[in-house]
């Protein structure tokens, strides 16, 4: 009988994360701080790329986090903002969930 409900709640974990991919949390420490190629090799080729300032970079990613603090909602879209630091290297600074 323990191990149906320690199955159940494994499959149940399972079909959280797999709706959303990743929980924001899990997902904001493998970008921030992160170059954009970083950041593309370890979440994927985003949906959607902005750059149409010269200064900053968007990715942005559908459904690809959940909210663990709301029922493990899935956030329809995840952006990465990236900016220079001051070694002038293009790194993720802000990360938003809509």
């Amino acid at each position: 009988m323990k191990q149906f409900i320690a199955a159940g709640l494994v499959v149940a974990a399972l079909v959280a994360c797999g709706q959303g991919g990743f929980q924001r949390g899990v997902f904001y420490g493998k970008v921030i701080d992160h170059t954009p190629d970083e950041v593309a090799s370890a979440m994927g080729r985003p949906d959607e790329i902005n750059n149409s300032s010269p200064d900053s970079l968007r990715y942005v990613y559908v459904r690809k986090t959940f909210n663990p603090e709301n029922a493990n909602r899935v956030d329809e879209k995840t952006i990465v903002e990236f900016e220079k630091n001051r070694d002038g290297k293009t790194v993720c600074v802000e990360v938003s969930y809509l």
